[in-house]
């Protein structure tokens, strides 16, 4: 059991309180009774489960545990599924095997948290508008989501820091909305542009050790392209260089845990690790970024709100969420048959899209690209000609 005078549980991971554990619930399908002057039943398959009116940690301990076996978990994976419902989570973790042990130097320390957060804010900025330079040009809409991030409490081992970023709300829209014989249609809800934040976060680790630090050679203006059309930025690459130079610090691990409440991309990866003797191909990247001008302005990306196909015609229609120009958009790509069915199957899985080609307006205003250069995932990375 979790004892009640202790904040962290005795299983060392933090209480959740009432009102975390209300939205979890409602959540998770359990239905609420009218309200008593002492609290609430929430009633799911014939199980109760009482939740006080006020925040009780004592209590709320006892309604983890009671979740947990319903849930055939344990109580403390349990806690952090309620606290963490609402929020994406990115653990950082510096490793050293011999400097950094239950401690860490707190230079070493300062110096990983500074660059943390130039890291977030910088994907805030390029999860708006892509550009190999930001140059103090920061996106307001990406410094916000940075002003609500939270960092909560180092976990015990290595140095690892958890960053929440909590998540506005997304109406549910069904997964496939109509089902005919002439006419196909999928659809799906926008992605919050918080999500798309910590998304972009990932996939920039990603392009940079696949396409920047793994290859024998360093990164051609093409690569440079690959890595920008997907988030990274000079000021990225300066900041993740800084952390892999702190001289305590051998290996920086990102791993990522993305919230229940927004069903998250099913090949978007869990963690990202980069070795300390990556950081002089990655400051090389940095120079180049600032050396050359990246035009990324016919790429985009983002996820699939709609496909649709009607009759027997040879092209389908995806519509993809994105921000084009600073501004929320709506673009849709004219595929092939074929490409049509595959982005069905992307749909399907949640995979987030990254598209070439010209954007141009159709009939009644609305964005379209009739003749896409590429499209495919965006966590396929596949490697520039150079």
């Amino acid at each position: 059991m979790f004892h009640s005078n202790d904040a962290l549980g005795s299983r060392g991971v933090r209480i959740p309180t009432v009102s975390q554990i209300r939205t979890y619930l409602q959540a998770e399908g359990w239905e609420s009774q009218p309200p008593g002057a002492a609290g609430t039943i929430w009633v799911r398959n014939g199980v109760m489960i009482g939740v006080p009116a006020v925040n009780d940690p004592g209590i709320a301990a006892g309604i983890v545990e009671r979740i947990a076996k319903q849930e055939r978990r344990s109580p403390k994976d349990v806690a952090l599924s309620i606290r963490y419902h609402l929020m994406d989570v990115t653990y950082l973790r510096a490793a050293n095997d011999y400097a950094i042990t239950d401690t860490i130097p707190f230079e070493a320390a300062s110096t990983v948290i500074a660059s943390a957060r130039k890291l977030l804010r910088a994907v805030g900025t390029t999860a708006w508008n892509e550009r190999g330079e930001i140059g103090g040009n920061y996106a307001s809409q990406g410094d916000a989501v940075l002003r609500r991030a939270r960092m909560d409490h180092t976990q015990e081992g290595s140095f690892i820091i958890p960053i929440l970023v909590p998540l506005s709300y997304t109406k549910n829209v069904p997964g496939e909305a109509a089902q005919t014989a002439d006419l196909e249609l999928f659809q799906a809800a926008p992605e919050p542009f918080e999500r798309r934040v910590t998304r972009t976060l990932a996939q920039s680790l990603m392009a940079v050790k696949e396409i920047i630090i793994e290859p024998e050679s360093s990164p051609s203006v093409g690569d440079l392209h690959a890595v920008v059309a997907r988030g990274v930025s000079r000021e990225f690459c300066s900041a993740l260089a800084k952390i892999l130079t702190e001289p305590s610090v051998s290996e920086f691990e990102t791993s990522f845990e993305w919230s229940s409440s927004v069903p998250a991309p099913e090949t978007m990866p869990n963690a990202v690790s980069i070795e300390s003797d990556a950081s002089e191909k990655i400051e090389e990247a940095a120079e180049k970024l600032k050396k050359h001008r990246i035009d990324s302005t016919s790429t985009f990306s983002g996820n699939i709100v709609e496909l649709r196909h009607v009759g027997d015609d040879p092209f389908g229609f995806a519509t993809i969420s994105t921000v084009r120009r600073g501004r929320r958009s709506e673009i849709r790509v004219r595929l092939p048959y074929e490409a049509y069915q595959e982005a069905v199957i992307w749909h399907r899985a949640r995979r987030v899209v990254i598209v070439d080609g010209e954007v141009n307006h159709g009939a009644g205003r609305r964005l379209v690209v009739e003749n896409p250069v590429g499209f495919r995932p965006i966590d396929e990375i596949l490697l520039p000609i150079s």
